[in-house]
């Protein structure tokens, strides 16, 4: 792996940790600072709210700012979000923590991503990306446990001391190495740039469309892992010491998933946006069928991580090559933004289906119609991506 790609990997997977890993100390932030399980629960809501709004905005505000400047402008926003959150003196002061550290989450990865597919050669692209977002599957499956028991064993604030300090490994790694600047593109005559000489952001319908697949497959996917320790228990009666065994064969499936679907997105990439996409539904409607086999369930929750984390690089690959004129970091802003949207989308519905008195078996049954649902969107906005530009490579990103 190339140094740059490695510490662009490593900062990917600070932000990842920080993103999750409040939900395992949760309990304690609330003990400490002596409020509600639902009010901490803000925390995590909070942060995905700035990702949303701020990300896109922030990613067009910054977007002539060479990558030397604003990657480890962007990180240093970051580690201060945590410092703060480390000392934080109430709750209120934990919650601009967590707003400071989300802000620049979208732009970094997006930016961090399309760096990386610039290091790749032709028709590696997809597999350079994935690299860069493996650092979100080793920040379930390694991350926020040591999060976790960091803040288990020192306090919930030397959680946030060890995610400010290994940021600041992980960026000075990154000023040690040069990150590639984007080439220099004409734009096209359709969309000028504004009299002020900034950047104008399209949204083409194709982008948009594949915003929306992600937003209806990540919030399948969730609606059951959000409540996953509810389903593995009641409906397929494992223990509780034994669920997380299975949220690491999760994590470990996402790691293998993220980089088989990489090399599948840039052999043939509607293909795998497809395959992935129905992998996906299908594991989802099979954890249905088979819940009172504990075997199958454990099987199925392997793959159903794979899959998951495979559409990850199929589906970044398929919104730049979408973007049109749109710089390939705007449009993975909106990939960022729109994964957020399907956490708390597949949240909602998994809590709506308990709340109306069904049992917890019914949960991947409304994730598998979500899925499916995106499935086929995606066989829409795949139409109308190849109706667009039929002989274009569609691994050509558009330029920042």
């Amino acid at each position: 792996m190339p140094l740059p790609v490695l510490a662009m990997m490593l900062c990917t997977f600070c932000v990842g940790t920080a993103e999750s890993v409040i939900a395992g100390i949760l309990p304690d932030i609330a003990d400490d600072v002596g409020v509600s399980l639902s009010a901490v629960g803000m925390l995590i809501g909070v942060y995905a709210l700035v990702v949303v709004i701020a990300g896109p905005c922030l990613t067009a505000l910054t977007a002539r700012l060479p990558r030397a400047v604003l990657l480890p402008g962007m990180m240093g926003v970051f580690i201060l979000g945590n410092v703060i959150a480390a000392l934080a003196p109430d709750f209120g002061w934990l919650i601009v923590g967590r707003v400071v550290s989300a802000l620049p989450h979208s732009t970094l990865i997006a930016v961090f991503v399309a760096a990386a597919r610039d290091l790749a050669a032709p028709g590696r692209q997809a597999a350079s990306g994935a690299k860069v977002t493996l650092g979100i599957g080793l920040a379930t499956v390694v991350g926020v446990p040591t999060g976790t028991l960091l803040g288990d064993h020192w306090g919930w604030r030397a959680t946030f001391w060890a995610l400010a300090a290994l940021s600041l490994l992980a960026t000075l790694l990154l000023l040690r190495h040069t990150v590639p600047e984007p080439a220099p593109a004409q734009a096209p005559a359709s969309h000028p740039r504004d009299s002020g000489g900034r950047r104008s952001f399209p949204l083409p319908l194709p982008m948009l469309g594949t915003a929306a697949v992600i937003v209806l497959g990540t919030g399948g996917v969730f609606a059951l892992y959000t409540y996953a320790s509810p389903y593995l228990t009641q409906a397929a009666g494992f223990g509780s010491s034994t669920v997380t065994v299975l949220l690491w064969l999760y994590g470990l499936g996402g790691i293998a998933g993220n980089l088989l679907g990489a090399r599948a997105a840039d052999r043939h990439l509607r293909t795998a946006v497809l395959a992935t996409l129905a992998g996906a539904a299908a594991a989802l409607l099979l954890l249905v069928l088979l819940a009172d086999n504990a075997w199958a369930v454990a099987v199925l929750f392997c793959l159903l991580g794979a899959a998951y984390f495979a559409t990850i690089p199929a589906l970044n690959t398929q919104i730049v090559a979408s973007a049109g004129p749109t710089s390939a970091a705007m449009a993975l802003t909106v990939n960022n933004s729109a994964f957020c949207i399907g956490i708390a989308l597949g949240s909602w519905l998994g809590g709506a289906i308990l709340a109306h008195g069904h049992d917890v078996t019914l949960v991947p049954a409304g994730g598998a119609a979500l899925t499916g649902a995106g499935l086929l969107l995606s066989a829409v906005t795949s139409r109308l991506l190849r109706s667009k530009s039929p002989t274009s490579d569609p691994h050509i990103a558009a330029t920042v």
